[in-house]
């Protein structure tokens, strides 16, 4: 095989994995934890080997839509720069996250513990800059530690897990609007 022709293979294979992590995530979300693999490839447009030969059970391929939202959380926690507010948005961005991914939980629950250990890690590493920041701008309440911060995305997440699309909305906007009360002093900007 040429350079080129493997290149090529190469980049359709990431496109692919790609396709199915999102076809996967919206798939999770619109029809909980036990949809049919083969509507996830027939969502992204790939053949059933495909998403076998890319994800061999449902749990890696949920393992790997989290990993990605931990990817996306680092982003975001970079693309927020110094903002002293960074803190709320980026909180909720994540609640956003797990509102659209409120099956992962069930599906990862037997889930690596180092594995899920090491993506915690990687999540308050984003939140912190942003916490202290926040703290320091009196946006976050003085008796707040990050690790509140943190309990705050498990028990959001049980919240939402077993509630239907037409109460999910309003679920998620008063779990949001309680642990702003809990975590932020209120003087949060929102421009």
């Amino acid at each position: 095989m040429s350079e080129e022709a493997h290149r090529t293979k190469r980049r359709d294979a990431a496109r692919n994995r790609e396709r199915l992590l999102t076809a996967a995530r919206k798939a999770f979300a619109e029809h909980g934890p036990d949809v049919a693999f083969e509507e996830i490839a027939r969502a992204a447009e790939v053949s059933r080997t495909t998403i076998y030969r890319n994800f061999p059970t449902r749990q890696e391929l949920a393992a790997t839509v989290y990993e990605d939202n931990v990817t996306r959380i680092e982003q975001q926690a970079a693309a927020l720069g110094e903002r002293p507010d960074a803190v709320v948005r980026l909180l909720d961005f994540v609640l956003d996250m797990q509102r659209d991914n409120r099956t992962l939980a069930h599906i990862l629950s037997g889930a690596d513990v180092t594995w899920l250990t090491h993506l915690s890690t990687r999540t308050v590493a984003a939140f912190q800059p942003h916490f202290e920041r926040g703290r320091a701008a009196g946006i976050v309440r003085p008796d707040v530690e990050v690790e509140d911060l943190m309990l705050t995305f498990p028990m959001a997440a049980g919240a939402m897990a077993d509630n239907d699309i037409v109460h999910r909305e309003e679920l998620n906007d008063r779990v949001r609007a309680m642990l702003h009360r809990a975590l932020f002093t209120g003087q949060e900007r929102h421009d």
